[in-house]
């Protein structure tokens, strides 16, 4: 059995190699079955020019990995409070706005991506913490049209516990003032200075890519929310949207199944950095991969273009 436990692993871990190096990745990777890790593996180095290569062990900033943590936390606390207004929670400046509104931007409150740029950077994301009081320059408009936000985010952390402390799963940290994790890189050169303690409960978190596994796993198996709340975090709000809470939530096809697989997925970028969180859950399957390149640099590809790296790592990983 252990013989055959290994050479399954070592059958992935290969056929993860191959789409790694045919992509041309530089970063990490981790593919779990159940609470059996197969792979976890960096790949390329970590400055392009060359030198240092990639630690599988190494601590990233996990971006908007950090919305999907900050959802299932906020979920875990307040199951039955989504659709309450925050005014009669506590948090009067927000009004009629709602957990879920927040969490699935539909809030029109004020972009830290307006502020004035400085050195190609929005000027909110140089300050040391994030700056609260801005979001809510302009009034909130409840049930106002998808608009990506950071600030939704903030406000939901803040708003519920005013300090925007939260207990983080473990490994996980919410960066300090001149922390960023791994190093990025934008067309080949070191990426604009940016302040990641700014992005707070929106994309501030630094951990492993084995700590993203790990709340992957309290997820799967139920040990972080109920199954209710979890159907509820997972939900996709409908009307051709598959945004759920902090994550999004399809039927992805892949090659070499024949079947659709419930994907979860989580994506993430801030300079340099591109983290992606998959979860399938119903084949107990989980998928991390940070790289330190922009999106100019390295392209994922969407599953539903049945092309790319993450169309053809799924496919390996999911469909062997």
């Amino acid at each position: 059995m252990i013989l055959a436990l290994a050479l399954a692993a070592a059958s992935v871990s290969a056929k993860v190699d191959a789409v790694a190096a045919q992509a041309k990745l530089a970063g990490v990777v981790l593919v779990a079955k159940g609470d059996r890790v197969l792979v976890e593996k960096g790949y390329g180095t970590v400055d392009p020019a060359g030198g240092k290569r990639h630690d599988p062990r190494a601590r990233w900033r996990l971006a908007s990995i950090t919305k999907q943590v900050t959802a299932a936390m906020v979920v875990r606390r307040h199951p039955g409070d989504l659709d309450r207004p925050l005014a009669t929670q506590g948090f009067a400046p927000l009004g009629d706005l709602t957990l879920r509104q927040l969490l699935t931007h539909h809030t029109g409150l004020a972009n830290p991506d307006d502020t004035p740029l400085r050195d190609g950077v929005p000027s909110f994301y140089r300050a040391p913490a994030p700056d609260a009081s801005y979001c809510l320059r302009t009034p909130p408009k409840p049930g106002a049209p998808f608009a990506y936000n950071n600030c939704d985010y903030l406000l939901a952390v803040v708003g519920l516990y005013g300090s925007g402390a939260l207990a983080w799963p473990a490994g996980m940290t919410m960066a300090r003032t001149g922390e960023m994790g791994v190093p990025g890189f934008v067309a080949g050169k070191a990426e604009p200075p940016y302040e990641l303690a700014s992005f707070g409960a929106a994309g501030g978190l630094i951990g492993t890519a084995r700590d993203v596994f790990r709340f992957d796993r309290s997820l799967m198996t139920g040990a972080m929310l109920t199954p209710a709340a979890r159907a509820e975090l997972w939900k996709p709000e409908g009307g051709r949207s598959y945004q759920a809470l902090g994550q999004w939530v399809f039927p992805g096809e892949l090659k070499g199944c024949a079947a659709a697989k419930r994907i979860v997925q989580r994506d993430g970028e801030i300079g340099g950095v591109q983290t992606r969180n998959y979860i399938l859950p119903d084949d107990d399957i989980a998928v991390v991969v940070f790289t330190n390149r922009s999106s100019d640099d390295f392209t994922f590809g969407e599953i539903w273009q049945n092309s790319g790296f993450a169309y053809d790592l799924l496919s390996t990983v999911a469909c062997p």
